[in-house]
């Protein structure tokens, strides 16, 4: 039996305020469709960040539902989980998924189906303040799941193997026991081995950020097709828009990019420039006026050595809050830190609500008052 993996889709995703990029990333997200469809896969997984935010606009959610239209006329299943994207960090909080009936939706109270034999569950994002929890969790899913033959785990995650610098969960967090961990969050391919199973992040679809583009020429972007006799995976990839990235010092440079320009379809075009300052102008100009054929020109100029070696070292703010709350459990520092992130983005929901769960977890528990012998022998006579 075949199933298709999708992960990190980011629907409604707008990059650079462009109709076009936008429209490209529905694009990529239909061409999945008609290839799970073509390859008869029997059902699909997303591990979350099917939307690009909590609140996607009415053309992002049409497309969902027309893809989902399509795939249900084929008889195709969807399990899904939500994404850090997805959802609102504060507690009660809808994901948009909610509004698809064909979409089977796993919670942290309704984690699993079983489909033909098939164990399938999953978790939502779980921030790091939040690990422990999900850890605990994880556990339990896997306790439920070794009675199945075929078990799959979606998961919306950072791991400290693939991304040491921003991770939720260690490696060994993970319960093994699983035949496939279907993976999201990570926007580059990744396949490894894992106990008796197989790790994977099928990446992104398109190219959400720049720093993709090295993982895009050595991997691709698209989706995996995975077998369950025997977990075996394929690479299914998707034609997405062309990005260049080059660095340019003259004008006598700009043929060989419009060259480049030329040879493929209105191309993303990221160009350093290493000239001079006071040359910097002219030829940022003269870029704008011979390179119109790209879709979108990122041009930023090239700092000196002498400016980068007076540069001061970047402030990091995690570091400054762990200097400062050395002497605090690493629980408070993280929490400091999340909390942070939601006030500097004017997410006050969820700074709210992190709060709120983080000070539950010490307050004490309320104190029983004591019943009155009225009461108490009330009581006592109710189970007579």
């Amino acid at each position: 039996m075949l199933f298709a993996h999708l992960a990190d889709t980011h629907l409604g995703y707008r990059q650079y305020n462009l109709d076009e990029r936008e429209e490209d990333f529905y694009r990529r997200f239909h061409e999945a469709v008609d290839k799970i469809i073509s390859a008869e896969c029997e059902f699909v997984v997303h591990s979350g960040d099917l939307f690009d935010s909590p609140r996607p606009h009415i053309r992002a959610m049409l497309e969902v539902m027309k893809a989902l239209d399509r795939l249900s006329d084929e008889g195709i299943k969807v399990f899904a989980i939500a994404g850090n994207h997805d959802v609102l960090l504060r507690r009660g909080a809808i994901p948009p998924h909610r509004l698809y009936r064909s979409i089977e939706f796993l919670t942290p109270r309704n984690p699993s189906r079983v489909f033909r034999g098939v164990y399938v569950c999953g978790l939502p994002y779980h921030s790091k303040i939040h690990a422990k929890a999900l850890v605990e969790n994880l556990k339990a899913l896997a306790e439920k799941a070794a009675s199945y033959e075929k078990r799959i785990l979606l998961m919306h995650q950072g791991i400290d193997k693939y991304f040491p610098l921003e991770h939720e969960i260690k490696i060994g967090d993970l319960p093994r026991g699983f035949h496939y961990y279907a993976l999201g969050h990570i926007h580059k391919r990744i396949l490894d081995n894992f106990g008796e199973g197989v790790i994977a992040y099928p990446g992104s679809m398109e190219m959400w950020r720049i720093d993709e583009l090295r993982d895009w020429k050595t991997q691709g972007k698209g989706f995996y097709i995975v077998d369950t006799d025997e977990f075996s995976v394929k690479k299914i990839d998707l034609k997405i828009r062309p990005f260049i990235k080059a660095e340019i010092a003259s004008i006598g440079d700009i043929p060989t990019i419009k060259e480049m320009i030329s040879t493929q379809r209105r191309p993303v075009v990221r160009l350093t420039v290493s000239a001079e300052p006071h040359e910097y102008n002219r030829l940022y100009q003269e870029l704008l006026r011979e390179l119109s054929e790209a879709l979108y020109l990122d041009i930023h100029r090239k700092r000196t050595e002498m400016e980068v070696e007076t540069e001061e070292k970047p402030i990091s703010l995690k570091e400054l809050i762990a200097e400062a709350m050395e002497d605090h459990p690493g629980s408070e520092r993280d929490f400091a830190y999340a909390l942070f992130e939601a006030l500097s983005t004017g997410n006050i929901d969820s700074a709210r609500n992190m709060v709120r769960e983080f000070y539950d977890s010490w307050a004490p528990a309320p104190k029983k008052k004591k019943e009155s012998p009225e009461k108490e022998q009330a009581r006592l006579e109710a189970y007579k």
